[in-house]
């Protein structure tokens, strides 16, 4: 059998969900390209047709194209449980639960509530904890990632609120 490149985590079980995880956000913006192709009637879809006719489409649309980024920085939390830097995985993990709320993706959102709350059970370490023991080169260096992120995730959380989606 071939050796293991990277370290692997202590829980089997959170291996799967951060696998499952991953190929949700991965899958999404094709999700989205799916339901968009269903609303136009099989009609070619262009950029100009969708922001003008549905505005609200365009803001899920976004949201959507953001999920393969978000799940890019999974992979990035996973790796850093699996070096020991448990700290800012439980950091970054925080920040990419707060950028989902702030998404409205409700299935990402529950994704990483759940691979948050596995990792600090299994890793004993809570949120307060994790954010007083980073440095603040430190976090920019290691969540840094994240904050691209959150200010986009903010951006569709504001247009959504004034188009009336999220409430």
């Amino acid at each position: 059998m071939f050796p293991q490149t990277s370290p692997s985590l202590k829980d089997g079980k959170l291996v799967r969900y951060f696998n499952i995880l991953k190929i949700v956000l991965f899958c999404m913006p094709f999700l989205c390209i799916g339901y968009l192709g269903l609303g136009a009637g099989g009609a070619p879809l262009s950029a100009e047709g969708i922001l003008s006719a549905n505005p609200a489409l365009a803001v899920s649309f976004l949201s959507a194209m953001l999920q393969p980024y978000a799940a890019w920085l999974v992979i990035l939390s996973e790796r850093r449980l699996a070096d020991g830097r448990t700290h800012y995985a439980v950091v970054s993990l925080t920040l990419l639960l707060a950028a989902e709320l702030m998404l409205m993706s409700t299935v990402g959102a529950a994704g990483m509530a759940l691979v948050l709350w596995k990792s600090i059970r299994t890793y004993g370490c809570g949120i307060p904890a994790a954010f007083r023991s980073c440095t603040v080169r430190g976090f920019f260096q290691e969540s840094g990632g994240s904050l691209p992120l959150l200010a986009l995730a903010g951006l569709c959380l504001f247009a959504g609120l004034r188009l009336g989606i999220g409430i």
